[in-house]
């Protein structure tokens, strides 16, 4: 199950990117739902995937010793998920802006696209098959 839930975490990464980049360049309310829907998705799997994922389980254990150390681990418990609540946040405020019509909504989804940007592992495989 971990092996799926992580390609499926994988994949709708670049589904949540491809539905940012359309929200920034047209902040309207259909391309921000997709993009705010998509990174809800995409939210969801990375909380299932915290459940079954040995990296992130063995680290909750040591967490003391995790969070003294830099590296992939602590960026998983500490950093990564942190940035992509951020940034779910940041894309339904900015979907809330849209529906209204408010021009605010392109910083909001502007700030929630470079926060899923920066919460990407890039030292990660780009793609797992």
């Amino acid at each position: 199950m971990y092996e799926a839930v992580l390609f499926l975490h994988n994949l709708v990464r670049w589904v949540v990117l491809a539905f940012g980049f359309l929200a920034l360049w047209r902040p309207g309310a259909k391309e921000g739902a997709f993009f705010a829907h998509a990174l809800t998705l995409q939210v969801v799997l990375g909380i299932l995937l915290a459940f079954v994922s040995p990296l992130f389980q063995g680290a909750l254990a040591n967490l003391e010793a995790v969070m003294q150390t830099p590296g992939e681990a602590r960026y998983f418990v500490a950093e990564h998920w942190v940035g992509g609540l951020v940034a779910l946040g940041l894309a339904h405020a900015g979907l809330s802006q849209a529906r209204k019509g408010k021009p605010r909504a392109r910083l909001l989804f502007a700030l929630a696209l470079a926060l899923v940007l920066l919460s990407i592992p890039w030292f990660r495989p780009l793609l797992r098959l």
